[in-house]
């Protein structure tokens, strides 16, 4: 269940290519940090996640008046566990992957590898458990997916 925790507008100078960074200032100045934002399609706005269950979502206002809606929400959190693939009988993650990892963690998740691999019909895997907004888990499961 979602809780509004706080709201603002931005001006209408703030052009696309801006407002990721305005959020990213906003949310820090007013106590809601997030690191990164970005857009996200499936939630019509630019969105920045945090790892404390919180998002900032901008949404573009009509020509009058003009800017941006900003709204801070709460989250419920969700856990997943997803299988990486690794070298037979290692730990070793692909570092495309790995550097990917760095990026998702930048826009809210908190991830966890597990310490020993198993093996899977053949396949070595390592379990990645990855904690977050159902948005941006999605949108990671979706990446590790196609790496595959």
């Amino acid at each position: 269940m979602s809780e509004v925790l706080a709201e603002a507008t931005f001006p209408s100078v703030i052009h696309n290519t801006e407002v990721c960074d305005e959020i990213v200032k906003w949310g820090n100045k007013n106590g809601f940090p997030v690191k990164k934002a970005k857009l996200y399609n499936k939630m019509d706005g630019y969105v920045g996640f945090s790892p404390d269950n919180f998002y900032i979502i901008a949404t573009r206002l009509p020509p009058i008046p003009g800017g941006w809606k900003v709204v801070v929400n709460s989250y419920e959190s969700e856990q997943r566990i997803i299988p990486l693939n690794v070298k037979k009988g290692t730990t070793e993650v692909n570092r495309f992957i790995l550097k990917m990892m760095e990026q998702y963690e930048l826009e809210g998740l908190k991830m966890e590898l597990a310490q020993e691999s198993y093996e899977s019909y053949g396949t070595w895997l390592l379990d990645l458990k990855v904690t977050g907004h159902p948005v941006i888990i999605n949108a990671f499961e979706d990446f590790i997916e196609n790496m595959r």
